[in-house]
Parts: structure tokens; sequence; C-alpha cells
């Protein structure tokens, strides 16, 4: 066989060892069995290279060396043998059986030169594959050595990062409970005030009054309005009293407690334009006889006289009752009576004696000596009293009374803002809350006694859709 012949199968066996080798690599370094497939598809590779070579006068080295390297590239398979024997039949097809005889001495010739190369491919093949081991190898070691070294720093950081999320959730779980107790104390603190004050708002309010040096004092029990104490200390210190306030307010109660407080009798008595004098002063009937009235016994034995809507009253009749308020003696049908000194008069009214306005169109003006008489205190809406008076009328209802309620105060407030003339009294509240508890609905009660017969100007300011109940 000729130098080159050698040469050529040497640098195919090289091709072939090398192709190999770079296929096989990633498998080398996965998997324990892949050495021995490297070693195995190169051998027998270069085998069939060095055969198809070392036939020189049937085919051209150009073709035979093309022909290997392209069954080479086929991984090592058998794709590769199918390759190398289709072209060694296509070329001896075309030979002459002279070519054949030749051949044959030539392959005789070669067949222990072909030996000596392909075991020196071999021993070649085995450096390289022994080298190629021992690069891989230390290639392995530098990168476990080197991937325990950045494991190892990276535990280290990993390590550190959870101590401070350890340290960042202990102390967010610190602050997340005491958060937790906090909002849980008040939430008690919340629905404990919620629940006393549904109790307290069943169990009758007691007012004590202690005026000037008395050693008990003054007491009241019920729903009471939060100006009752100024009333009785009004009264404790011997003055008649003028409440004046909105309608539905509490004035007229207010009176009735104030006689309660002070163990008195009460007396009451509504005023209008046509109050004849004789209601006050008593009269004479037919047969002589003596007919008193309530402000007469209030006045001559003690107790307690409302005289509601004053300012409803006949000027007449006020200034009658002047002269009785201002010197303690009052001139009654069958002679003059002495006032006693446990006499005290509340009087109660819409106005301030200035006449009637768009509310109370029907009011009379009082003089400056009528309003002398009496100590004036303007008597506001006390929304605690409406509500806890509107829920005792209502046990079994109380949500929806308060939905009655919040829409009554908003009701009134808009009016009040607007200037409208109408009115939404604690009475509304009152009245509805007793519909409701008889089975009333909220959209009924509210119809019925809060919003009805409302103009569809005023339910427009108001905010109210035309034929809404709420």
């Amino acid at each position: 066989m000729r130098e080159t012949s050698k040469a050529e199968v040497r640098l195919i066996a090289d091709a072939v060892a090398s192709e190999a080798i770079m296929r096989y690599a990633d498998a080398l370094a996965r998997s324990p069995y892949a050495r021995q497939t490297t070693e195995t598809t190169a051998q027998r590779a270069a085998t069939e290279t060095a055969r198809a070579i070392a036939d020189e006068r049937v085919a051209h080295a150009e073709e035979i060396v093309r022909a290997a390297e392209e069954a080479a590239a086929a991984s090592a398979t058998r794709t590769a043998e199918r390759v190398a024997e289709a072209t060694a039949a296509g070329v001896v097809a075309g030979a002459q059986a002279e070519a054949r005889e030749a051949a044959g001495e030539v392959l005789d010739r070669g067949r222990g030169e072909l030996d000596e190369a392909v075991g020196k491919a071999r021993a070649e093949l085995d450096e390289a594959l022994g080298t190629g081991r021992a690069e891989l190898d230390e290639a392995l070691g530098t990168g476990r050595a080197e991937l325990d070294e950045a494991l190892g720093t990276g535990r280290a950081e990993l390590d550190e990062a959870l101590g401070k999320v350890r340290t960042e959730l202990a102390e967010a779980q610190t602050e997340a409970k005491q958060s937790a107790s906090a909002f849980v104390r008040k939430e008690a603190a919340r629905v404990v005030a919620e629940a006393v004050a549904e109790a307290v708002a069943d169990v009758p309010h007691v007012v004590d009054v202690r005026i000037g040096k008395a050693a008990d004092p003054v007491r009241v029990r019920g729903h009471t309005h939060a100006l009752l104490p100024d009333v009785l200390l009004a009264l404790g210190a011997g003055c008649h009293v003028l409440l004046v306030g909105p309608a539905g307010t509490g004035k007229s109660m207010m009176a009735q407690q104030a006689a309660e407080a002070f163990g008195r009798e009460f007396h009451a008595l509504s005023l209008g334009p046509t109050t004849p004098m004789s209601k006050i002063f008593g009269y004479y009937d037919a047969h002589g006889h003596y007919h008193d009235t309530p402000f007469r016994r209030a006045f001559e034995h003690g107790g307690l006289m409302l005289l509601d809507e004053l300012d409803s009253g006949h000027p007449g009749l006020l200034a009658e009752l002047n002269q009785a308020l201002s010197i303690g003696s009052c001139a009654f049908a069958d002679g003059m009576v002495e006032a006693h000194p446990d006499f005290r008069l509340i009087a109660t009214g819409n106005t301030y004696g200035t006449g009637g306005d768009r509310q109370y169109v029907g009011r009379q003006a009082l003089d400056a000596a009528t309003l002398d008489r009496y100590v004036v205190i303007d008597v506001p809406v006390d929304e605690k009293l409406e509500e806890r008076v509107a829920l005792a009328y209502a046990p079994s209802r109380k949500a929806d009374a308060r939905r009655v309620i919040k829409n009554v105060r908003k009701l009134r407030a808009t009016a009040a803002e607007k200037r409208l003339p109408v009115m939404f009294s604690p009475r509304a509240s009152i009245d509805a809350a007793r519909l409701l508890q008889a089975g009333a609905s909220v959209e009924q009660a509210v119809r019925w006694r809060v919003v009805r017969g409302m103009s569809a100007a005023h339910r427009a300011a108001l905010g109210l859709d035309e034929g809404a109940g709420t």
C-alpha cells in the first residue's frame, strides 16, 4: 500500500475518532457506557474505510474517502455501513474481471500493512481517548470543585438571606400579633359597647339633680330629654319656665317628668285662640255652683301646671295670667287666692312670641310683659331620646326602626338647610316605630307617617322620588 493511502487511512481514522468523540462527548459526561460505545464505533469505521482504500486499482481514493466521510458523519450507526456497502457495490459493478483479480492480489499483499495501519490507528485512538478522558476528568473535577465552592458560597448567602427573612418574619408576626391584639381589643370594646347600649336602651334611665343645699337630689326615671336637669334646676329655684322648641321635642313630657321628680300633682291645659277665661279661672253655673279648674287646683294646693301652646293663647287670657305669676295672687271667679309655695308653671311654645311663621302659622305674638314672667329654655331635638323612645315602641323591629330614624334625620337636616316649611319631628320616628311593631313595612311606615301629604315641589327639594315612600 502506498504511503499516501496509509496517510489517508490515518486521516480518516482520526476524523472518525474525532467525530465520534465530539458526538459522544455529552454522553461521556452523562453515562458510564459512553466510552465503550465510542471506542467500538471508531474501530469499526476505521476498519471499513481501510478496506475500501486498499483497492487502489478499482476506485479513486478521493471518492472512497468522500464516501467514508459521509458514512462516518452518520454518527457511527448502521447507516454508515449501508452507505459504504452501496458505494463499494456501485464501483465493483463497473469493473472488469481482470480488475477484480488484480484487486484480490493487492488485497492479499496489503493485509499485513492494513493490519499494521489499523493497529497504529487503534493505538493512536486509545491514546486520544485516554487524553480526552483525562482532560474530561480534570474538567469535571474542576467543575465539581467550582460547583462545590459556588454552592458553599450560595449556601452561606442563602443562610444569611434566610436568617434575615426569618428575623423580618418574626418581627412581622410580632407586629401582626400586636396589631391583631389591638384590633381584637378595639373590636371587642365596640361590640361590648353596642351590646351595652342595646341593653341600656331597654332600661329606664335615672336622672338625679341636686338643687341648692337640699340633702337629697331630685330623681327622675325613664326616657328623659338632655335638658331635663336644666328644667328641674329652674323650677327648684322657684321660677316658672317657658320651653321653646320645634314640635315633638318632648317639652310636654319634660313637664310631666318634672312633676314626678318633685312629687307634685300634675295638671295640664292646652291653649288656643278661643280658650275662654273660665278654663283658667273657673266659673259659676246656673245653680250657683262654682267649678274650679286644673290651674286653680295647682295654684291653690301646690302642683305643677302645664300650659301647652302658650303662643296660641288669646292675648287677653295671657295678660290675666301675668298677674298671678308676678305677684303670687290670682282673682278667680269666687275670689282672690294666694299661690301655694309649691306651685310651679311650665309653658311651652314653638316660637319666641314673635307671631306665626311658615311652619307655625297660627301663633300669637307675646308681649314683653308675658315673656318676662318666665325663664326661657330652648329645647332642640334630642336625637338620643328620639332613638330610645322609638326603639322602645318597636322591640321586635329595631333594625327597621333604626332605618326609619336615619331617614327622618336626613330629611330633617335637608329641610332645615333649605328652610322648607315641612316638619320631621321625633314624633314621626316614634309613630313609624309603632307602625312597624304593628306589622307595617318600612316603606309603609315612612309613606304613612313621615312624608305623607307632601307636595311634589317639596319632595323634589328633599331628594325624594315622586310616589316613593323612602
